[in-house]
């Protein structure tokens, strides 16, 4: 009884342990929210953060930075203007509740297209 309970322990920790390394899509639900830049930074690796005014979630191109965005041009050429931003919806074991960061599938600034993941 002991070596069972030990093999099915093992085994649900290791599941648990897969499922904080994967972010988890429940929903392919697409959320499109718009502000003024306030500010934009560099985060994470390499990440290119943008915060909106009277937002709380931070907004961040992944690995922007070494893929066609530099840091002072775009804070020249983005603050203080109307954005819009698309991220899709998904959940992740590491935070089940929500983040205050989210992974821009597409940003456009003054109605045109400054980054987007589809082709």
């Amino acid at each position: 009884m002991k070596k069972i309970l030990s093999y099915l322990s093992i085994t649900l920790l290791s599941v648990f342990f897969v499922l904080m390394l994967v972010q988890l899509n429940t929903s392919e639900e697409k959320v499109k929210v718009s502000g003024t830049i306030k500010s934009i930074s560099e985060g994470g690796v390499k990440d290119l953060v943008f915060e909106l005014e009277n937002d709380k979630i931070f907004y961040y191109v992944n690995r922007g930075l070494e893929n066609g965005f530099d840091l002072e041009n775009s804070r020249k050429s983005y603050l203080g203007k109307m954005a819009v931003v698309n991220y899709t919806k998904s959940w992740t074991p590491l935070a089940p509740f929500g983040t205050t960061s989210k992974n821009i599938t597409q940003i456009a600034v003054d109605n045109k297209i400054i980054y987007s993941e589809f082709k």
